[in-house]
């Protein structure tokens, strides 16, 4: 990450899809406990999902060295939760907007890890 030294408007982007793929993994999975249609597998997999978006937002607002490899890492956990989601999408209109928006984090997050472990 040599040579980066502010943040991009990519990296906004970035941070920007992160969060709302926080919020929407963490309403999804609110709206589905009150349901009682979530298992404890996929309860566990947003949990990680949130976890992993809010990693990558911290490394990108503190410019971190490791911040290509976080949101690398990032864009695979968005990709195994939206698989999850997508799973329950037929049951749930929900599920397929969170699938939709990890989707979108985990592409955001790709072109991230390229543009950092490039600069």
């Amino acid at each position: 990450m040599q040579g980066m030294m502010e943040r991009t408007p990519s990296m906004q982007r970035c941070m920007d899809d992160c969060s709302m793929c926080m919020s929407m993994c963490m309403e999804t999975m609110m709206m589905s406990v009150k349901k009682g249609s979530m298992t404890m597998e996929m309860m566990c997999m947003m949990e990680d999902c949130m976890d992993m978006c809010q990693m990558a937002m911290r490394c990108m607002m503190r410019m971190s060295p490791m911040c290509g490899k976080v949101c690398s890492m990032c864009a695979e956990m968005c990709m195994s939760c939206a698989a999850m989601c997508e799973q329950m999408a037929g049951k749930d209109e929900m599920m397929m907007r969170c699938a939709e928006m990890c989707r979108r984090c985990a592409e955001s997050c790709k072109m991230m890890s390229k543009e950092m472990m490039a600069a």
